[in-house]
Formats: structure tokens, sequence, C-alpha cells
């Protein structure tokens, strides 16, 4: 893991560029597959938290997602998300700007698991990069994701699709 520059950084081969800050940690790419050991779903960039408790994974998917398919799936993926995640406790839906380019936002909490007192909190956000579906997520519990917002809405803000 490499601490991450402020300039400008293009996030291997997606076609986007983000503005990490010194708060950030990146994950290389052998890190990527020991946090994520399955190629399905194994996002291509992944930074995380300097206490690493709160993870920001790219991960720019075959699935086909045109621009203005994007409010749709606002309205659509809250019962995907439902049918696929155990135990939602909130979601929320909306469509937002970021970098220029509509996105659709999920935010959901679950219960914690066993080991851990506080719920899960999980965020995605979904835009059209190139005609494919580009997903952010952003995964911690409710209390350090909070500890981090700043540094993580900073970098989610600074997100550039080329």
């Amino acid at each position: 893991m490499g601490t991450a520059l402020g300039a400008p950084v293009k996030l291997g081969a997606l076609p986007l560029s983000v503005e990490p800050n010194a708060k950030l940690l990146t994950l290389s790419s052998a890190g990527i597959r020991t946090a994520f050991p399955s190629a399905a779903g194994r996002p291509d960039a992944v930074f995380m938290t300097e206490d690493r408790k709160v993870s920001v994974a790219f991960e720019w998917r075959g699935s086909k997602l045109a621009v203005n398919e994007i409010e749709k799936l606002v309205a659509q993926f809250p019962a995907v998300i439902r049918s696929q995640v155990p135990n939602v406790k909130t979601l929320k839906a909306s469509l937002l700007q970021l970098g220029g380019a509509p996105w659709a936002q999920f935010v959901f909490t679950t219960p914690p698991s066993q080991s851990q007192g506080d719920d899960l909190r999980r965020e995605l956000l979904v835009t059209s990069l190139g005609g494919r579906m580009l997903v952010l997520t952003i995964a911690g519990n409710m209390k350090d994701y909070s500890r981090n917002e700043a540094v993580v809405r900073t970098l989610t803000n600074s997100v550039r699709l080329n």
C-alpha cells in the first residue's frame, strides 16, 4: 500500500481520474487480489482510509448502462439490493451529479456481524462510462464512515470521467 498523492491520478485501465489525498492508501494489484479473492466482482482500484476502516472500490463492469438509463436505475435498483442483501435496515436512493456526470446513489445499512457492534454502511455510486456500468462502492461501519466521511467525499467529488 502506498500513500496517494494530491494530483489527478489515472486509475489503471479505467478511463477516469481522481484526486486522492494523503489521508488515503492505495491498494496494489496484489492487495486487491488478497482482499477480493474471487475474480468475479473484483474491483479495478481500491482506496482505503488511513485507519483502514473504510474502503472506496472502483469497478468498471461489463454490464451495459447508457447515460439515459441512470435515472431508471435509481427507481429500479433498490428492489435488487433488497433481494440480494439480507437484513437491509435502511435504504436511500437518489440521483446526483459528480464531475459533471449523472450518478445513481444507493446508501444502505445492515446489522453488524457477530464481531462488530456497529451497523454496516454501504454506498454504491453508479454511472455510465463508455456505455458500461462504473460502480464505486464505499464500505465501512457507520462510526468509521462518519469519522472518515470528509476524506471519502473529497475523493468521490474529485472523480472525472474521461
